[in-house]
Order: structure tokens, then C-alpha cells, then sequence
């Protein structure tokens, strides 16, 4: 289902020191580079998908029909990703998410992105705030993000919770298929998490 205005993206261009590889490209136990179900479920969501960053660990070239963004500023953060992003004027707004994020679906993505506006958008809990990925990030917040690297200041959840976003509460069930896999001992986990969302 696409919706009007808004673009799927996947920021892959961190160091990955905790994995000790590029995260994108580390397979899953279904064989796939981890980045492929993130991608999957965004051109599932929104039909149009870019991947911000090196991204070295996976091939997103021909046949994949996806959009490739270089950070503005190099070693800078996800928040550079996200400046590059928002400065590419390919949509009104976007809905982003980390290529280590290999659980989320179609449908919690397109929640995101459901009548996009002028603020952002993050999940939450009952109890308590979530990180900002996935997330949806209108192009208006472009001004923010850059100052924000110019002032040194790479911290995205706090860039992005000033502001005043929305907040789109999850059932305790959905939230692992928000986790993150930063780790081996990440991965070893995640096939437990997935085999009880499957």
C-alpha cells in the first residue's frame, strides 16, 4: 500500500563495533542479509524505499530498486543519516528505521506513517517512551536536525523529542519486534523473539 508523501528509508552506516562486522550484511537464521526483511517490510509498507549510509555490508545495487543516500557529514551519527534524509527532497515526510531492526512488519510501519504531518512520530509503551526508530520524521524538521550537528550535538533521541512528537502506543506484544540487534549475543536472541511473533 503506498501512501502519498511519504518514503520508506533504512539507515545503514554505522560502525557496528558491537557486531564486529557491517550489521546489514550479517545473516539471519533464514539466510538473509539482516537489512532485507527492513527493506521487505518498508517497500511492503510504502512502496518506495531509500537506504541512507555506506551501507558495505550489503549489495542495495541493481535489481533492488531502491534509492541510495550518502550521509552529509561522514562518521557523524544516524543523526547525519537522518539530516541527509530529510534534505533529499524526495518526500513530504519519512518513515525510518535501523537495518538492524529485521522483526518489524508492513503494518507497524505504515501506523507510522497513517496521516503524516508536521511532527514526528514514535511509538510508546503505557508505561514508558520508546527509542525514536522506527520512527516518522517530517522534511520540516531538516532545520532542526542540522543545527543540532553543527552544534556538535549527535544525540537523536534527544534532537528528535524536542520536537513535540507524537506518540503511538504499542501493546506489551508488539514491542520486541521494535528490537534492535547490536550484538552476537543480539542475534542468538533474536531467533527466540521471532519464533514467537512468527
Amino acid at each position: 500500500m503506498i501512501r502519498t508523501g511519504v518514503l520508506g528509508a533504512v539507515l545503514a552506516g554505522g560502525r557496528s563495533s558491537r557486531m564486529g562486522r557491517p550489521k546489514e550484511g550479517v545473516l539471519l537464521e533464514d539466510g538473509r542479509a539482516m537489512v532485507e526483511p527492513v527493506i521487505g517490510a518498508m517497500r511492503e509498507a510504502f512502496g518506495r524505499v531509500a537506504v541512507v549510509g555506506a551501507c558495505t555490508g550489503f549489495d542495495c545495487g541493481a535489481g533492488q530498486a531502491i534509492v541510495r543516500l550518502q550521509d552529509l557529514r561522514p562518521g557523524q551519527g544516524p543523526l547525519a543519516g537522518l539530516e541527509a534524509l530529510l534534505a533529499s527532497g524526495l518526500a513530504a515526510g519519512y518513515v525510518v528505521a535501523a537495518c538492524d531492526q529485521p522483526l518489524l512488519t508492513a503494518a507497524l510501519l505504515g501506523r507510522l506513517g497513517e496521516g503524516a504531518g508536521e511532527r514526528p512520530r514514535f511509538f510508546r509503551t503505557a508505561e514508558v517512551c520508546l527509542d525514536p526508530l522506527p520512527g516518522y520524521f517530517p522534511a520540516g524538521m531538516l532545520g532542526r536536525v542540522s543545527a543540532a550537528l553543527v552544534d556538535g550535538r549527535r544525540a537523536f533521541r534527544g534532537v528528535t523529542q524536542e520536537a513535540c512528537p507524537e506518540w503511538l502506543t504499542l501493546q506489551d506484544g508488539e514491542v520486541p519486534l521494535l528490537a534492535s540487534v547490536n550484538s552476537p549475543g543480539d542475534l542468538a536472541a533474536l531467533g527466540r523473539v521471532g519464533a514467537t511473533h512468527a
